[in-house]
C-alpha cells in the first residue's frame, strides 16, 4: 500500500526558482491528460499565488480554493502525471484506527525527500471559520513512527489502513511533528463538487434539444403509434439525443423488444433486400420467409404484449428511393394495421426511430410531417427539426438550472465558463461543447458517451 500511496502523492513548488516553499498534495481524479490534486490552500499561497504553482515542476490551474472561506484546502488541475493514480476517498473514520501517509521535505539544495509516516487517529475535532462562522471537522493525529511530520508534509493524504481510502488532508504540524491535523474530507466535498458519471449524464440530459424534447413528448402523449427521425450535420448530438429521448419519456422502453439496425454497414448499400433480410432475422424468420409482409405481421405479435422501439441509425446511408420503399412498405403498413388492432388494453408503445448523421434527410422530398396538428396522423412520420448549435442562452440556462450539480469550474464565473466552451466547440456544435463540458467534470465526452449511450 505504501508504494501505491506515494506513487499518487505529488510535489508542489514554485515557478518562482528563487522560492523555496513547498508543499504536498495527491492526486484524487485523472480525465484523459489531465490531473486533478488536493493540497492546502496555504501551500498554493506559501508558493507565491494561483499564478506560480507548480505540480512535479508542471504549471498547474487552481480550480478552487477555500482560503476566502477559512478553508485550508485547494484543488489544482495539471496536465501530466500520467503514472500518477487517483486515490479513494471516503469521510468514515474511527478513533485509534491506524493510517498511513507521506509527504516531501527538503533534503538539500533543490533536492525534496518523500517519506512515508504511520500513525493513529486521534479525536475528532472542529475548526471554526471567523470568516463565514462555519465549522469544519478534522482529526487529531499521533505519530507512531521513527519519523516525525515536517513542514512540507501540508497537504498530504492520511489513508486508512483498513480501507485503503484517504480520510483526510494533513494542515498543520504540532510540536516535535509528532502530531498533527488533518482536514476531513468532508471538508473538501463542501468545497469542490466532483461529480459522478451517472449525475453528470443525467444533468446534461438537461441541456439544449428542448424543441426536440417537446415534440417527442406531444408524440408519445397523443400516440401510441409513431415515427420520428432525428437529423443533422455530423457531432450535432444525434445519438446522444436518441437515447435521452427514451430514456427520459419511453415507459420502461429497455424492458420491451428493441431492434437496432445500423445502415452504415457495406451490405446496406447493395440494396433494400438485405434490410429486408436483418429485420426478418431478428423475428427468426427463413431467408424465403423475409418479405416486407411476414415482417410486419411479426412485429404487430410483439407489439401485442410489449414496447417495441424500432431502431434505424444512419439513414443517411440509404438512397433516398430505398428510403422511401422503408417508409412504403414497411412503415406505413405496420402502423396502419397495429391501429387497427390497437385497443384500450394494449398499453405498449410501438415506435420507429430513425437517425441521419449527415443531414441528408433535410433534402428528401418525402412526405414527412413537421408538426403535430389535427391533420396529421399516426402512419406519418415526424422530421423533427434540424439539430443546431448549443447557444449562449442554451449553456446559460443549463448552468443555472443544474447550478447546485455542478462543480466549480463550470459554476465559477459562468459567463467566462460559456464564452469558453462556445470558443471550444467552434461556437457550440453539440457533441464538441459536451465534449469541454465533460473535461471541465473531469471526464472524457468520449468514454462517458460509450457507457451512457446503449442505443
Amino acid at each position: 500500500m505504501s508504494l501505491d500511496l506515494q506513487n499518487s502523492v505529488v510535489l508542489i513548488t514554485s515557478s518562482d526558482r528563487t522560492s523555496k516553499s513547498f508543499g504536498t498534495g495527491f492526486v484524487v481524479r485523472r480525465c484523459r491528460s489531465s490531473a486533478y490534486v488536493v493540497t492546502c490552500a496555504h501551500v498554493i499561497k506559501d508558493v507565491g499565488g494561483t499564478e506560480q504553482v507548480r505540480v512535479e515542476d508542471i504549471p498547474a490551474k487552481v480550480v478552487v480554493s477555500g482560503e476566502s472561506e477559512g478553508i485550508d484546502l485547494a484543488v489544482v488541475r495539471v496536465e501530466g502525471l500520467g503514472t500518477k493514480a487517483p486515490l479513494p476517498l471516503n469521510i468514515l473514520g474511527e478513533k485509534d484506527k491506524p493510517f498511513r501517509t507521506a509527504g516531501f521535505q527538503r533534503l538539500q539544495n533543490s533536492t525534496h525527500l518523500i517519506r512515508p509516516l504511520q500513525g493513529s487517529l486521534g479525536e475528532q475535532v472542529g475548526l471554526q471559520s471567523r470568516l463565514l462562522g462555519q465549522r469544519i471537522w478534522a482529526w487529531d493525529l499521533r505519530i507512531n513512527d521513527n519519523y516525525s511530520l515536517q513542514p512540507g508534509y501540508s497537504g498530504s493524504p492520511i489513508l486508512d489502513l483498513r480501507s485503503g481510502c484517504v480520510l483526510g488532508i494533513i494542515s498543520h504540524r504540532q510540536g516535535e511533528g509528532l502530531s498533527g491535523l488533518a482536514i476531513s474530507i468532508e471538508a473538501l466535498y463542501g468545497l469542490w463538487k466532483a461529480i459522478d458519471s451517472k449525475q453528470l449524464q443525467r444533468t446534461l440530459w438537461r441541456l439544449g434539444y428542448k424543441d426536440h424534447a417537446s415534440l417527442f413528448l406531444e408524440l408519445l402523449e397523443r400516440e401510441s403509434i409513431a415515427g420520428f427521425l432525428i437529423h443533422g450535420m455530423p457531432d450535432y448530438g444525434q445519438r446522444w439525443l436518441l437515447n435521452r429521448l427514451v430514456a427520459q419519456y419511453v415507459p420502461n422502453s429497455l424492458t420491451g423488444q428493441v431492434v437496432k439496425i445500423h445502415l452504415n454497414r457495406r451490405a446496406r448499400r447493395t440494396g433494400i433486400t438485405a434490410l429486408w433480410s436483418e429485420l426478418g432475422r431478428e423475428l427468426g424468420l427463413r431467408n424465403d420467409e423475409c418479405l416486407p409482409e411476414a415482417i410486419v405481421a411479426g412485429v404487430c405479435r410483439w407489439w401485442k404484449t410489449q414496447h417495441v422501439l424500432l431502431i434505424f441509425h444512419e439513414v443517411n446511408c440509404l438512397p433516398e428511393q430505398d428510403f422511401q420503399v422503408l417508409v412504403q412498405q414497411f412503415w406505413l403498413p405496420l402502423a396502419k394495421q397495429a391501429k387497427e388492432l390497437q385497443s384500450q388494453e394494449n398499453p405498449h408503445k410501438l415506435l420507429l426511430l430513425m437517425v441521419d448523421y449527415e443531414g441528408n434527410a433535410e433534402k428528401w422530398s418525402i412526405p414527412f410531417a413537421e408538426k403535430i396538428d389535427d391533420s396529421w396522423a399516426a402512419h406519418i412520420p415526424i422530421r423533427s427539426p434540424k439539430l443546431v448549435d448549443f447557444c449562449d442562452r442554451d449553456l446559460k440556462d443549463w448552468i443555472r438550472d443544474a447550478y447546485s450539480e455542478l462543480p466549480n469550474d463550470l459554476t465559477h464565473k459562468p459567463s467566462t465558463v460559456v464564452k469558453a466552451i462556445l470558443e471550444q466547440s467552434d461556437g457550440g456544435i453539440p457533441e464538441l461543447a459536451l465534449d469541454a463540458i465533460c473535461d471541465r467534470c473531469g471526464y472524457d465526452w468520449y468514454e462517458e458517451s460509450e457507457k451512457w449511450l446503449t442505443l
